[in-house]
């Protein structure tokens, strides 16, 4: 029996919500359903916001250190949804998955020196390279038979170039592609024989679809050497709905290249915790009933998914939909229907009102290619879609 209800409708609208706020500004228009950031219009779980609630009883709010329970918390959750054991003293706050990217290019790299991605690619990874001064080397994925895969020919040959760092999206953001071992085994051992250190972001490690399950980039390979090579950014923003309280989590064994970015977010930046509430929303979400919530939404989102691609095939065969194994987030080509992609950007919002992510912000790749987020109840979802009528 189901203990959650995602069904559940929940006005969003005048609440301070950036995805329901900023819609005359990304889109144009105001009259249009927003499907477009990853923010669920799901209810943040009650177990979360009650543990917000009982440390808002102690009438003090001031400067505050990391307890022992909180890095327990992250320690468990990474070992019994991850299989990924870690050390207290590898985990460094970040206020979020986005300023961990340009902490990571701006204490790895110096002026002029190459970042590689692999597009089409989360958007941020482009403004921590190109707004730091860096260059942007790509290596996009190829796309086959409705999935994608790493060229690793392309890669080993930008790697020889001088790269010395890469920004992974695993899973990939935003073509909802679950990396398996022996990609991830391959391209740990590339990025440490060319002394490119690896920066994974698995803000989505939680979010594959049932059959699938989340394989980190650190424990990819036994090798120790390329181990140490590897920083795993993680955050139960996505997963929990609590992207507002800005925490997330850095994950660095190697001791040396911990120093390097601790210098950066600390020393520099004198970011060394973030707010008291995201700490005890973390620690909440990171715990048994936190698991038992992500299984029964991983459940509601790949029903979500079915009844969409079910609907797309049958009544709009022109939308190529792809191998879905993670994120709430789909990624759907509309090339068939020739419009230019100015053309496909106007009516999709305009026409059928609906506020997708222009495919084009992840690469030139994306070109009439549109991103949708199905993270809202299934009534809506399906409310939604048949607005493609209007193609």
């Amino acid at each position: 029996m189901k203990k959650y209800n995602f069904d559940q409708l929940i006005e969003r609208k005048n609440t301070d919500s950036l995805k329901y706020g900023a819609l005359k500004e990304i889109f144009g228009t105001t009259d249009l359903k927003p499907m477009w950031v990853a923010d669920m219009d799901f209810k943040t779980p009650s177990f979360i916001i009650d543990a917000i609630k009982e440390r808002l009883e102690h009438p003090v709010l001031g400067y505050f250190d990391y307890w022992e329970s909180y890095y327990n918390s992250i320690k468990w959750w990474t070992k019994t949804r991850h299989n990924y054991e870690i050390e207290k003293e590898w985990i460094i706050f970040s206020p979020g998955i986005v300023p961990a990217l340009g902490f990571c290019v701006s204490a790895y790299t110096d002026n002029g020196d190459k970042v590689l991605v692999q597009p089409p690619v989360y958007h941020p990874f482009y403004y921590a390279i190109k707004n730091q001064g860096r260059q942007i080397l790509s290596n996009p994925l190829i796309e086959k038979d409705g999935n994608f895969y790493m060229d690793f020919e392309d890669l080993e040959t930008k790697l020889k170039k001088g790269v010395k760092l890469m920004l992974l999206s695993n899973p990939h953001n935003p073509v909802a592609k679950r990396w398996d071992k022996e990609t991830l085994s391959k391209l740990a051992f590339l990025c440490n024989k060319y002394n490119c250190i690896l920066v994974s972001d698995e803000i989505h490690a939680d979010l594959t679809m049932p059959s699938f399950k989340h394989i980190p980039t650190a424990i990819s390979t036994d090798n120790k050497e390329e181990r140490n090579n590897i920083i795993t950014l993680m955050a139960p923003s996505k997963t929990f709905n609590i992207a507002g309280l800005s925490t997330s989590e850095v994950i660095i064994p190697n001791p040396d290249l911990k120093k390097k970015f601790s210098h950066q977010i600390g020393d520099i930046l004198h970011m060394y915790t973030g707010n008291i509430l995201g700490a005890c929303a973390l620690e909440a979400a990171y715990s048994e009933k936190g698991g038992e919530w992500v299984d029964e939404l991983r459940d509601y989102l790949q029903e979500n998914l079915n009844s969409m691609n079910d609907y797309l095939h049958n009544n709009f065969p022109k939308i190529k939909t792809y191998k879905h194994e993670a994120t709430y987030l789909p990624w759907l080509d509309f090339s068939e229907y020739r419009y230019t992609h100015k053309e496909l950007l106007k009516k999709i919002a305009f026409d059928c009102k609906l506020g997708l992510n222009d495919g084009t912000i992840f690469g030139k790749e994306g070109e009439n290619k549109m991103r949708i987020n199905i993270a809202l109840p299934k009534s809506e979802l399906m409310k939604a879609i048949e607005q493609f009528k209007h193609l």
